[in-house]
């Protein structure tokens, strides 16, 4: 009896130094990221920066190949995102490539595991276009994304499908910026999609572009369970589609989560208890 204790114990201490050195690993490859990350937001020439994404990109796609990965905790890699819903289906990376010229170049990997970690897949999001309102009524797969910042992710059941709702961030260029509602769509056979009609003014996801000089908060409110967002519109009141002029009005629109999807209301004034 004493002998197969002895190699019971034997065995947990083999598989805890396993893991140990594993994790170990992980945090060796943690810290080039977090290097890298620095070049890329920092680098003195574009060149530099790009060598030093190129790398990331491989490096990070490496490590997500790796047993494990999926439930290592990536924290702490400066302007990296990364999201994972409440139901742990999915997670997704997104970056940006700051180039001295004030443009953007964005980067995304999705990495889709069973919840235990096992049976991973991974998708490279693949950017072909600037996001603007001729793709607002769209679905996208991951060869057309746009390319975005997501920084927040909220799962909508509509009918018994799940939808995971994405708010991103899209720097733009030295005169626009623009806030994103996307939805992602995942099924067990195909790739994932981006958009669904799951707003009720029929569009699959939202565009906000306004001039780089006014800041607006698009956000998810827990609490409501409403995407709030200020409300914009041009500052001389006649000049549509002109967003180099779009600006905060003081008043808010919301998203609120319905059993048929977002309900969208408009110019709505809120105080700090509503």
């Amino acid at each position: 009896m004493k002998r197969l204790i002895h190699q019971v114990f034997f065995i947990l201490l083999i598989f805890s130094n396993i893991l140990l050195s594993q994790e170990k690993d992980f945090e060796k490859d943690k810290i080039q990221l977090i290097n890298l990350a620095r070049i890329i937001l920092n680098g003195e020439t574009d060149s530099i920066r790009t060598v030093a994404n190129k790398e990331f990109y491989e490096n990070l796609l490496t490590l997500l190949d790796t047993k494990k990965s999926y439930k290592y905790k990536f924290e702490d890699i400066e302007h990296v995102s990364i999201l994972q819903p409440k139901d742990k289906m999915f997670k997704i990376f997104t970056w940006f490539l700051p180039y001295t010229n004030g443009q953007y170049e964005y980067f995304g990997i999705i990495q889709k595991c069973k919840k235990n970690g096992k049976k991973c897949r991974i998708y490279e999001l693949e950017t072909k276009h600037k996001l603007n309102k001729q793709f607002a009524n769209k679905k996208l797969e991951i060869d057309e994304w746009y390319g975005c910042l997501y920084y927040d992710v909220i799962e909508i059941k509509i009918n018994k499908q799940k939808y995971y709702t994405l708010l991103g961030w899209d720097g733009n260029n030295n005169r626009t910026t623009k806030k994103i509602i996307d939805v992602l769509s995942l099924t067990k056979k195909t790739a994932p999609v981006f958009g669904a009609s799951i707003f009720n003014n029929t569009l699959k996801r939202i565009i906000l572009e306004y001039s780089s000089k006014y800041p607006i908060s698009l956000r998810y409110d827990k609490k409501l369970e409403y995407i709030v967002f200020d409300h914009i519109e041009p500052i001389d009141g006649i000049s549509i589609n002109n967003f180099d002029i779009y600006a905060p009005n003081l008043s808010y629109d919301v998203f609120k989560k319905t059993d048929l999807g977002w309900q969208l209301e408009t110019n709505i004034y809120l105080n700090n208890e509503k």
